[in-house]
């Protein structure tokens, strides 16, 4: 059987160390294994973010950061370039949030949150979390990540798809929802490229800086050259990272280090 055509490219955070490559390099294979098994695209990234989820060296899934109140609430978002999109905010007590934000797409609403996001990934039997958290932010385990967002962005040839999961921002106020959920500013997918951002979340929803970058790539811009442009809107004093999927290429870049890999499969 002939190996299907992919484009993808996968993050750790901005902040998040290079030396934790491998970890997003891992998730490129698992999206790569999933689609030659004739998954979706949507679930095929969906299971690349899984793997980051699960990973633990980042700010999302097992290693999410803990709220003010010393609770995890995690935010995720999918989105593909058949229109479809999904997303939770402030969810608590389930494992792979992405796969809970996979299944909002799937249904008439865009984004649930809180209890209600929380009430629906149950209904889906998805797995809860057996993370646990101590009053004051900490954690029961050592892990300790100081890094924002993991993501990942595939293009199959027909497809483009881009998916996005986080523990949020340690130490905010309970209930605080970052860039993550809200579409055109974490991530957004047209027929012409898909783009998932990572960093400081309140400058990231001021900008609009997915939909923005993706304005760029119908411009006709080189992937590269839009890193590099959106990267300049944020001062060094922003965390911010960027990784982009086009019909010309793939391409990432950050103002801090930033675990990320991409890979050609033809």
């Amino acid at each position: 059987m002939k190996a299907k055509k992919l484009s993808v490219i996968a993050h750790g955070g901005a902040g998040s160390s290079n030396e934790h490559s491998d970890g997003t390099k891992k998730a490129i294979q698992a999206c790569y294994a999933a689609s030659q098994n004739n998954a979706g695209l949507l679930h095929s990234v969906a299971q690349a973010v899984v793997i980051l989820e699960d990973d633990g060296r980042y700010n999302a899934g097992k290693g999410s950061h803990a709220r003010e109140n010393g609770k995890v609430e995690h935010d995720a978002a999918i989105m593909d370039s058949d229109g479809r999109f999904g997303a939770v905010a402030a969810m608590e007590g389930f494992k792979n949030p992405i796969q809970a934000a996979k299944a909002v797409s799937e249904t008439k609403y865009q984004i649930l949150a809180g209890e209600g996001a929380a009430k629906f990934a149950g209904d889906q039997d998805l797995e809860p979390t057996q993370l646990q958290t101590v009053p004051g932010g900490g954690k029961d385990f050592s892990t300790s990540p100081s890094t924002d967002t993991v993501g990942c962005v595939a293009f199959d040839g027909t497809t483009f798809v881009a998916a996005l999961s986080t523990g949020g921002m340690v130490g905010a106020h309970y209930g605080r929802v970052g860039d993550v959920p809200i579409i055109g500013s974490g991530l957004y997918v047209g027929s012409n490229g898909g783009v998932a951002v990572t960093g400081d979340g309140e400058a990231i929803m001021m900008k609009i800086t997915a939909y923005r970058a993706y304005e760029l790539i119908q411009k006709g811009d080189s992937p590269q050259a839009i890193v590099d442009e959106v990267i300049n809107w944020f001062p060094l004093t922003d965390a911010f990272g960027i990784i982009l999927v086009t019909r010309k290429g793939s391409a990432g870049g950050s103002n801090r280090s930033m675990a990320w890999s991409s890979q050609e499969y033809d």
